[in-house]
């Protein structure tokens, strides 16, 4: 599996030669292995791309991000071919009870809350708050049908931001940074998620008809704690400049402990995602593997 998320801006031409990305600008290009590209993010609007190079990045599973002029991931290319088994791996899906999607949903939920706590406590938030959170974590039942996900955000974001603070407000700088890497990582679940052959429009909580990724943005929850954390440890002083956006991007190389090792965001989501069909297939709850940013260790540049 790649590694390498390599950021496009301010070049001519993108193409392919031999197996290797060919970056071009003016009289000078550059040269990068395919196999070594976990992620391309294109923030270039007038970057040329050869259909040539598309077809060989889809055909490495390279996770293709081309973002608008606000430098938002707007769309995402995949591969029409999937995984070897993908039909087997669909019809599992199909079968997927609906017990089973509470229960994970309650898994989740809880570590997401975990996160947060672990978040406030690191930037030094009253204790009284933190415990807070840390007594919602035990009443989040199958499903979360009382919504402690809701009231631990309150908690959360409140312990950090002013109380006319809200989330959709895009009047806040630091919801554009947030939502930037969360769109990230989002990305890099759903191309896992393709990845691993199953249909990420069929969530276990989220249902939106328009989402196309409604099972990565189920299986993002836990990761999100990770770039509020950075964004609240380095607060953007303007909008998503080229430096502070790398640096989002760059969270994908940040480690987090995971079935009790340390490993890079990249690696951590495939590990939760190939626990959850476990899980699903099992019913083992032991198999279920979630982020945990307790021992969190940010990529420096």
């Amino acid at each position: 599996m790649g590694w390498r998320v390599i950021h496009v801006t301010n070049v001519d031409q993108l193409s392919l030669q031999l197996d290797n990305l060919r970056v071009k600008k003016s009289d000078q290009e550059l040269k990068i292995p395919l196999r070594d590209i976990f992620a391309l993010v294109i923030e270039d609007l007038t970057c040329k791309l050869t259909s040539r190079l598309m077809i060989e990045l889809s055909k490495n599973n390279v996770l293709v991000l081309l973002c608008n002029q606000k430098y938002l991931p707007e769309c995402m290319i995949q591969p029409v071919s999937g995984h070897a088994l993908h039909h087997r791996q669909m019809m599992r899906q199909l079968k997927w009870t609906e017990e089973k999607k509470q229960t994970m949903w309650q898994y989740i939920i809880k570590q997401k809350i975990t996160n947060q706590a672990i978040v406030m406590r690191k930037n030094v938030v009253e204790s009284h708050r933190s415990d807070k959170l840390i007594k919602l974590i035990g009443m989040v039942e199958p499903g979360d049908i009382h919504n402690m996900e809701g009231q631990a955000a309150r908690i959360y974001f409140n312990s950090f931001f002013d109380e006319a603070y809200s989330r959709s407000n895009p009047n806040y700088i630091e919801n554009a940074a947030l939502n930037y890497g969360y769109a990230i990582i989002h990305s890099a679940i759903a191309r896992t998620v393709v990845a691993k052959g199953l249909i990420s429009g069929i969530g276990i909580h989220h249902k939106g008809e328009r989402n196309p990724h409604n099972l990565a943005s189920d299986i993002i929850e836990p990761f999100r704690p990770i770039i509020d954390h950075y964004v609240i440890k380095h607060p953007p002083e303007d909008y998503l400049t080229k430096k502070y956006r790398i640096e989002l991007i760059n969270l994908l190389h940040a480690k987090v402990q995971i079935d009790q090792k340390m490993q890079t965001v990249i690696r951590a989501i495939e590990i939760a995602v190939d626990s959850i069909i476990e899980f699903f297939n099992t019913g083992e709850y032991e198999k279920i593997k979630l982020p945990n940013i307790n021992k969190l260790s940010l990529h420096e540049s």
